[in-house]
């Protein structure tokens, strides 16, 4: 599952998130040989169903706006499968998937516990939920250094057009905020924490990522 707004673009942040996915997904042991482990329900966004390319057979994305959709259907010409269907409510029965892919959403769902609880729901045994969120504290403070040293409306004006981001997303776009404890503090039981990636970079998380496997 993916959120989207008008800030988004396929730019090294993102694809990077993206390889940090597919590589803990072969971390979890998948094998590509096994028609059983070819089930993942990936992003409603469709570069993220692409970047996730892979010898996996059935691929899904879901969102809940149908415009979004459509823009994804374009962009993917038919080869995966795209499900509307609320991130709090996923349209799946229980234990339905190996693999689960959920980028930049939980700060934009009502109740991001609910939707982890969902994403736990519908991976089976020893299913692996790769999960990012954005460091807003980080980032707010590096677009006000950006915005200080008067390189800020120069790059946004290259990467956004006629938009004009906020000088907060949570003023916005985000309905909640996490660092690296409160996210960690929102897995439900029945996931272990297995892996935290800061990204880009370790030392410079704009983005926390967590593979989480499911446990007993």
């Amino acid at each position: 599952m993916r959120a989207n707004h008008p800030t988004e673009t396929a730019g090294p942040i993102a694809r990077h998130i993206e390889d940090i996915a597919a590589a803990l997904d072969v971390i979890a042991g998948h094998d590509a040989s096994d028609p059983s482990s070819r089930r993942v329900p990936v992003a409603p966004c469709a570069r993220a169903v692409k970047d996730l390319d892979s010898p996996l057979r059935i691929r899904f994305g879901l969102d809940l706006a149908e415009s979004l959709l459509a823009k994804a259907a374009r962009r993917l010409g038919g080869r995966d499968v795209l499900v509307q269907g609320d991130a709090e409510q996923l349209p799946f029965r229980a234990s339905a998937w190996d693999r689960v892919y959920c980028s930049e959403v939980l700060e934009h769902v009502p109740s991001p516990a609910r939707a982890l609880a969902e994403m736990r729901r519908i991976v089976g045994p020893r299913g692996v939920v790769v999960v990012s969120v954005p460091n807003e504290r980080l980032i707010n403070a590096l677009k006000a250094a950006l915005r200080r040293s008067g390189l800020y409306r120069l790059l946004m004006r290259a990467r956004t057009g006629d938009y004009t981001m906020p000088e907060r997303m949570d003023d916005e776009w985000h309905l909640h905020s996490f660092d690296l404890a409160s996210f960690r503090a929102l897995i439900p039981p029945g996931f272990r924490v297995t892996r935290v990636e800061g990204v880009p970079f370790r030392w410079l998380p704009i983005r926390y990522v967590l593979r989480c496997q499911a446990v007993d």
